[in-house]
């Protein structure tokens, strides 16, 4: 992540006195500020689990995702570097549960943390699929999935560019969108594009859009496109809305956790 973005978004963010969007002011004083810990007290024991986990893989890496890191990494290193933070998987889940889609797309599963942070926030019968390049991370998913007994979520494994067009034809239902995939400017607008033509999608959130100047461009376009109705910036993750029927609104917000 850049400095002094992060400065920046700490003096211009609002919080609730400096938001007159009934749906966000609600989003910001109750939502975001509920607790779950019993349903979050499992994945982070999963997660101490493979942060005490020494043994070395050889990661089949597509994106920029892990950028700076070897091509063989311990699961404790993968984890402690790219798997989903407490604070935004809190987050994140609450988000979900509030708006309660028919059905989840998550672009990069990792070791599947973040995937366990969305499904508890969604009914059993609610399916989800995640995609993921590394075979090794792909594997690990399933076994931690099943570990939870989560027989909603499907594991697709591959290259996003071919295996995110076939999910979006072959998942009607899906309404929300998790992107935490490449984290290049070019691949980002790709997705967001690719993402549009599905007419059910009706919330996309867009992970790291601070973690390089490239990213902070395709954050800005996205936000400025007329197709985009509301735009929230958590600077950890960004949020965008459409078909709802709101007014085009953007907003720089605090994360209240």
């Amino acid at each position: 992540m850049l400095l002094l973005p992060y400065l920046k978004h700490l003096f211009f963010a609002k919080g609730p006195h400096g938001v007159h969007s009934p749906f966000v002011f609600k989003l910001i004083t109750e939502v975001l500020k509920q607790q779950r810990v019993e349903a979050w007290k499992p994945i982070e024991a999963a997660r101490g689990k493979l942060l005490s986990n020494d043994t070395t893989y050889v990661v089949k890496d597509f994106g920029a995702g892990s950028k700076g890191l070897q091509t063989t990494r311990t699961y404790s290193r993968s984890v402690a570097s790219s798997a989903m933070p407490k604070k935004k998987g809190e987050a994140l889940h609450l988000v979900v549960e509030h708006l309660q889609p028919s059905g989840l797309l998550e672009i990069g599963t990792h070791f599947g943390i973040g995937t366990l942070y969305l499904s508890e926030a969604l009914h059993s019968t609610k399916k989800i699929i995640t995609l993921e390049g590394d075979p090794t991370h792909a594997a690990e998913a399933r076994t931690l999935f099943h570990s939870f007994q989560k027989e909603n979520i499907e594991v697709v494994e591959g290259n996003f560019n071919d295996t995110l067009p076939t999910t979006l034809n072959a998942f009607p239902e899906m309404e929300f969108v998790y992107v935490d995939g490449n984290h290049t400017e070019e691949a980002t607008l790709r997705y967001f594009e690719i993402l549009l033509q599905h007419k059910n999608i009706t919330c996309i959130v867009f992970d790291d859009i601070y973690w390089s100047k490239g990213m902070m461009r395709a954050w800005k376009q996205i936000c400025s496109d007329a197709r985009i109705e509301l735009s929230l910036d958590f600077y950890w993750f960004g949020v965008i809305f459409l078909n709802g029927r709101m007014r085009k609104e953007h907003f720089s917000l605090y994360l209240p956790r």
